[in-house]
C-alpha cells in the first residue's frame, strides 16, 4: 500500500519565550554539517574524510513587520523555539517537532523599502546551540560552547572531553 508523507504544515515561532505566530513568515533551521579534512594516508587508493568538528550554525526567521523588541535583541544572546508541526493524509494525527536555537543575534536586515509592498525584517541567530525534539523524544542536541554533540543518544564528544580534563 502506498504511504503518504508525513510533511511539515505548519510552525509556531517564539523567541526569548514570547510568541511571534502569525507575525514570522518563514523560519530556516540550522544546517547540521561536519567540517571534514580529507586523509589518504601510505598503501590508501584514495582518500576518507575525517570529522574535525561542526561547521558554524545559522538560523534566520523573516517577519512580516519590524518588532521593535526584536530589533534591540541584536547584539545579544537569546533562544528561540521553532515549533512546525506534521501531517500525513491518512489520519488528522500530529507530529510535534520542537526545536529550541541559542546564539548571538547577528544580522538585523531591513527589506527594501517600496510603497504598496510587504517589507519584512530577517534575523540571523549565530548558533552555538541545537536542539530537536520529535514528540519527546530528543533527536540531537548541540551545545557548541559545551564542546557537547549528543545525536540519537550518543555523546559523540563524551570521550574527547574526558581525556581534556573537562
Amino acid at each position: 500500500m502506498i504511504q503518504y508523507p508525513r510533511k511539515i504544515r505548519n510552525f509556531g515561532a517564539f523567541v526569548d519565550g514570547r510568541s511571534y505566530c502569525g507575525r514570522v513568515t518563514e523560519g530556516k533551521l540550522p544546517e547540521l554539517k561536519l567540517q571534514l579534512a580529507n586523509h589518504r594516508g601510505a598503501g590508501m587508493d584514495g582518500t576518507v574524510a575525517q570529522d574535525m568538528g561542526m561547521e558554524a550554525l545559522r538560523c534566520e526567521l523573516t517577519l512580516a513587520e519590524w518588532p521593535p523588541e526584536l530589533v534591540k535583541m541584536f547584539g545579544t544572546r537569546k533562544r528561540l523555539t521553532l515549533r512546525p508541526g506534521a501531517m500525513g493524509e491518512e489520519d488528522f494525527s500530529s507530529d510535534t517537532y520542537v526545536a529550541t536555537v541559542g546564539g548571538l543575534f547577528a544580522v538585523t536586515n531591513f527589506a527594501d523599502l517600496k510603497p504598496g509592498s510587504d517589507v519584512p525584517m530577517k534575523l540571523t541567530l549565530e548558533a552555538d546551540y541545537f536542539r530537536l525534539l520529535h514528540d519527546g523524544e530528543e533527536l540531537f542536541e548541540i551545545d557548541v560552547r559545551a564542546g557537547k554533540r549528543v545525536i540519537g543518544g550518543v555523546d559523540q564528544l563524551a570521550a574527547l572531553r574526558a581525556s581534556m580534563g573537562l
